[in-house]
C-alpha cells in the first residue's frame, strides 16, 4: 500500500508554518480505511547500485481502482510546527518545529493529503509501503520526547536530514503518533528510507515501539515485518543463477530441458511475501552495471518481474465494480542525479523523465501537477528513419 488512511475529519491539531504543504503519510480519504488496504498491498521497493557509485530506486504503487498522480516540490526555507494529539494541551507537549533545509518532491495521489515516494535534493529518499496486521506506534504522554505525527514525518526527514545515518540517530529522539481511524485501528505503514550512498534502513513501529533494520536486502515489500522476511529468505538458499545441464541418476543421463532450471521454486505469485523473495533474489543475481544509465535499465527490469497484469489480482468490489489491482505508477529515481523517470500502467513503453536539478534550483513550490496532464505520449516512432536508411 501507498500510505496509511485517516478519516477526512482529522483527529490532530495541525498547526502550519509558512506556506505549509503537507508530504505526510497520513491520508485523507473519503473512501472506507479497509477498503484503501484491501485494495492497495502491492507496492514494491528495490535500490540498485553501480559502480561509478550511482544509487537508483525502482519503486511500484498499486492499487484496485483508478487515481489521479500528481507531481509536488516543497523548497528549502519552509516553516513546519508537528502536529500533536487534539485531546492533548498544547502547552504540555513539546511538538516539534524546523525550517526545511533541504528541498524535496515526490508523487502523490489528489485523493490523499501527500506523497507516496519522495526525495530531497541532497539524495535521501523515503517510500511508504502498507504494513497491515503489525504496525502500532507510539502513545503521547506528560513525559513523551519530541512530539511527530505519523502525518509530518517525512516533512520531517526530507526537510532536515541527508543521510540515512543522521535518521537513525534523530528518529529515536521522537514519539511518532497517528490517531485511530474510526473502528479501524491505526494507520499502518513502514518505511524505506534509502540515502545517495547507498545506505538504508527499514522502519517499523510495532507494539509501541520503533524497530530500526538495515536494509541488507536492498528491498521491500509489504506484511509481514522486515525482519519475518528475512527469515523467509531462507526456505530459498538453494535457488541459484546457474544452470545443471546435466544429471546422473541411477547410471543413466537426465540433460536439461531448458535454461533456467537453478530458480525452480521461485515464486511466481503476488503476495508481498512471493514479491519481496523475487525482488531480492533477481537483485542479488543481475549482472553488475557501470553506469546510473544501466542501472536504470536494471532497477526497471527488477521491478518488472513482480508486475501485476490488469485483472491477475482481485481485491473485491467498489461501487459494483472490481477493484483489480495493478501497478497504476512504476518510479524510477536516481537519487546520486536527482532525476525521476516515471511511467503508468498504461504507458509502460514510455518513462518520462524529471530532472529536480531544475525543478529545485528556483526554491519555490510547486504543484500539485496532474501527471494525466503529460503522461499520455506515444512512443517514438522510427518507421520513417527505417524506410530512409541505406
Amino acid at each position: 500500500m501507498n500510505k496509511p488512511i485517516a478519516p477526512s475529519n482529522r483527529e490532530y491539531i495541525a498547526k502550519p508554518g509558512n506556506g505549509r504543504s503537507r508530504i505526510n503519510t497520513l491520508v485523507c480519504l473519503a473512501i472506507a480505511p479497509w477498503l484503501i488496504s484491501s485494495a492497495s498491498q502491492a507496492c514494491s521497493f528495490v535500490t540498485v547500485e553501480a559502480k561509478d557509485g550511482s544509487v537508483v530506486i525502482g519503486r511500484t504503487i498499486e492499487w484496485g481502482f483508478p487515481m489521479e498522480y500528481t507531481f509536488v516540490s516543497i523548497p528549502r526555507g519552509q516553516t513546519f510546527t508537528a502536529s500533536f494529539p487534539a485531546d492533548k494541551v498544547a502547552k504540555d507537549y513539546k511538538a516539534l518545529t524546523w525550517v526545511t533545509k533541504y528541498a524535496y518532491a515526490g508523487v502523490g495521489v489528489t485523493v490523499q493529503a501527500g506523497l507516496d515516494s519522495a526525495q530531497n535534493e541532497a539524495g535521501l529518499n523515503i517510500e511508504g509501503l502498507n504494513l497491515p496486521g503489525f504496525t502500532e506506534f507510539q502513545k503521547v504522554t506528560p513525559e513523551s520526547k519530541s512530539v511527530l505525527a505519523l502525518s509530518d514525518i517525512s516533512d520531517w526527514i526530507l526537510g532536515n536530514f541527508a543521510t540515512v545515518q543522521e535518521v537513525r540517530e534523530a528518529l529515536p529522539k521522537c514519539t511518532v503518533w497517528t490517531p485511530a481511524v474510526s473502528s479501524q485501528g491505526s494507520a499502518t505503514i513502514h518505511l524505506a528510507i534509502t540515502d545517495r550512498k547507498g545506505a538504508g534502513i527499514v522502519v517499523e513501529y510495532m507494539k509501541g515501539e520503533l524497530n530500526i533494520y538495515d536494509n541488507v536486502t536492498h528491498t521491500m515489500a509489504n506484511s509481514p515485518p522486515y525482519d519475518w522476511h528475512l527469515t523467509n529468505l531462507r526456505n530459498y538458499m538453494t535457488l541459484t543463477n546457474r544452470d545443471t545441464v546435466s544429471a546422473q541418476q541411477n547410471g543413466f543421463t537426465l540433460n536439461q530441458l531448458s535454461t533456467g532450471d537453478g530458480m525452480t521454486g521461485l515464486p511466481g505469485d503476488f503476495k508481498s511475501a512471493s514479491r519481496f523473495v523475487k525482488l531480492t533474489l533477481m537483485r542479488a543475481f543481475a549482472a553488475p552495471v557501470e553506469t546510473a544509465t544501466e542501472a536504470y535499465s536494471l532497477a526497471g527490469h527488477i521491478v518488472n518481474t513482480v508486475d501485476i497484469p490488469r485483472g491477475s489480482v482481485n481485491s473485491g468490489e467498489f461501487q459494483g465494480k472490481p477493484m483489480l489491482e495493478t501497478a497504476q505508477i512504476v518510479l524510477v529515481k536516481d537519487l546520486s542525479n536527482n532525476k525521476i523517470f516515471v511511467s503508468d500502467y498504461a504507458h509502460r513503453l514510455n518513462f518520462l523523465l524529471i530532472d529536480l536539478n531544475k525543478i529545485f534550483a528556483p526554491n519555490k513550490k510547486i504543484g500539485p501537477v496532474l501527471f494525466s496532464n503529460f503522461i499520455d505520449q506515444p512512443p517514438i516512432n522510427v518507421t520513417d528513419q527505417i524506410l530512409q536508411a541505406k
